[in-house]
């Protein structure tokens, strides 16, 4: 098998859907393209195999349909201008500025070997021969987070045939930017590499409701959205099956009858000693068998969808720990994540614990609403936003909710799973972010607005409920409680930057912080409780 491949600065990409690869003037490690379906049409129409840079200056030296590369008989030739006939004659044009064969321009067809040059308008490409080369496809295929080898080892395959159409595969998955279309192009793959396969799929395993189809392929078709399996075959793949190879089905069952299905392959696709699921393949209305040479090529390819799976399992578990850390404290996102990760519907039930409960806003934000144009207001929220938010994670707390221009925080108490740096009391946690706060805030409202605003905190801890509340097409995760409330109400009690808390505040944190007294203050709500100031 051939490939072209460039230099610097020059690479190729490879496209999936369409299959085609596309030159580009920009340094990649991908320098070669391989030649699989012919006739390869090189030049800028979009329905060539490898499609060239188009711009009008380009247009002059390179023609949508610049030539092709053919094969006959296992010998490879070069021809210039377009394969098929061009829509506006009817008939097959030459290139706008010639193709050239080792620094000759084409007159006729010619041979090509590696180490020959083909030039094409301004673009230079080396033929080369796309050989197997010396990588250990059995340990690239791990499964990633089990570390465990996939059932068949690849030096099983039956001959070099099998090694050159799995690395030719793997090179091309290194084209993908997402998992969808890099399933889809495993199962593509697997249509053209498997002759008896028409529709190949990936079945999952869903132990509350049956197998689920992830995705399905037919030949010639593409995609199909309302794939029909049989649950029969599946059923005979009893759990601890290797493979399910079916070459001639003699007793058919009704559905199968229905579908026409006389042949299918099984292969499960597992996650250590965990069945993710099964590559479902099978010949229905066309008649085909499957081989022994078709299991240990699909049974590779169940290895590379595992790996596909469990990658984007991974992707899909990092994303949600990322977003959730913007809203939940270390052990809940923890929580949900295992639970995530263990196929579960993650839950966020209402329990009572202690916390501390942090008020924040800005001194005079409504004059300065009055005063500056909607726009103005928004480009001093959300930099404080996003500071206050940032002081709160950094000191083990997560932001409840946005009230205005006020910022809830809620610390809890850290737990027995917690990391060291939450072991700190919640209080005391609380009353580090709000000091910090106030240092950041003055320094970045005064370079904003060419003033310091000033901050306002409330802080108070004890015991609350946490979790969904609400009704099920409205929760809402939140505190409520007690603590909630004093602090909300000491908030407008503080002085400028300042920090007012509760008794049960200043217990915890006076052995970082200078406290002062700050008398008997009467809350809405609340009754008459004692209030402190921590100083600056």
């Amino acid at each position: 098998m051939l490939q072209l491949t460039v230099k610097s600065p020059l690479s190729f990409q490879w496209i999936p859907l369409p299959p085609q690869w596309r030159l580009r003037s920009t340094e990649t490690d991908q320098k070669s393209a391989l030649m699989r379906d012919f006739p390869f049409v090189v030049g800028r129409a979009e329905n060539c195999q490898l499609v060239l840079p188009d711009s009008a200056e380009l247009r002059k030296t390179t023609s949508r349909w610049h030539c092709y590369i053919a094969e006959n008989a296992g010998r490879y030739f070069i021809a210039d201008g377009s394969f098929d006939a061009v829509p506006e004659t009817g008939a097959k044009k030459p290139s706008i500025s010639g193709t050239f064969h080792n620094g000759r321009r084409l007159k006729e067809p010619e041979a090509i070997a590696p180490g020959d040059t083909i030039s094409a308008g301004p673009w230079d490409f080396k033929v080369g021969e796309a050989g197997i080369y010396p990588v250990n496809i059995d340990d690239a295929l791990k499964l990633i987070n089990e570390g465990k080898r996939s059932i068949i080892k690849m030096e099983e395959l039956k001959s070099p045939a099998g090694y050159q159409r799995l690395h030719e595969l793997l090179m091309e998955l290194g084209g993908f930017d997402n998992i969808e279309d890099s399933l889809a192009h495993v199962l593509a793959f697997a249509a053209r590499k498997v002759p008896a396969a028409e529709v190949i799929a990936i079945l999952l395993e869903n132990h509350a409701e049956g197998p689920a189809v992830r995705l399905a392929w037919q030949k010639k078709q593409g995609r199909v959205l309302d794939f029909q399996f049989s649950s029969s075959l599946l059923e005979r793949l009893r759990v601890r099956e290797p493979f399910l190879l079916e070459p001639g089905i003699s007793s058919p069952s009704r559905s199968q009858k229905l579908q026409n299905i006389t042949s299918a392959l099984l292969v499960p696709l597992w996650s250590g000693r965990s069945r993710l699921g099964v590559l479902y393949m099978d010949n229905r209305g066309k008649g085909g068998l499957f081989t022994e040479d078709d299991l240990y090529l699909c049974t590779a390819l169940g290895s590379v969808v595992s790996l596909q799976l469990l990658m984007e399992k991974q992707l899909f578990l990092g994303r949600l720990e990322e977003n959730l850390k913007q809203y939940f404290s270390a052990n809940v996102v923890r929580r949900l994540v295992e639970e995530a990760g263990a196929g579960k519907q993650p839950e966020l039930g209402v329990s009572e614990k202690t916390a501390a409960i942090l008020f924040v806003d800005m001194q005079g934000f409504s004059e300065f609403c009055r005063t500056h144009e909607p726009l103005e207001v928004s480009g001093l929220l959300n930099p404080y936003f996003m500071l206050m938010s940032e002081c709160i994670h950094r000191h083990g707390g997560y932001v409840d909710k946005f009230i205005g221009d006020a910022v809830m925080g809620v610390f809890e108490e850290a737990g027995a799973g917690d990391t060291p740096a939450a072991n700190s009391s919640c209080a005391l946690r609380a009353a580090r972010a709000a000091r910090e706060m106030i240092k950041a805030w003055r320094g970045r409202s005064a370079s904003q607005t060419g003033k310091t605003i000033p901050l306002r905190v409330g802080l108070d801890a004890g015991r609350v409920v946490i979790g969904n509340v609400g009704f099920p097409g409205r929760l809402e995760y939140t505190a409520i409680g007690d603590a909630v409330n004093t602090a909300s109400r000491l908030q407008n009690l503080a002085p400028p930057d300042g920090i007012a808390v509760t008794d049960a505040v200043r217990s915890r944190a006076e052995k970082e912080f200078r406290c002062k007294k700050a008398g008997l203050r009467k809350l809405k709500g609340c009754g008459e409780i004692e209030v402190w100031n921590i100083d600056d």
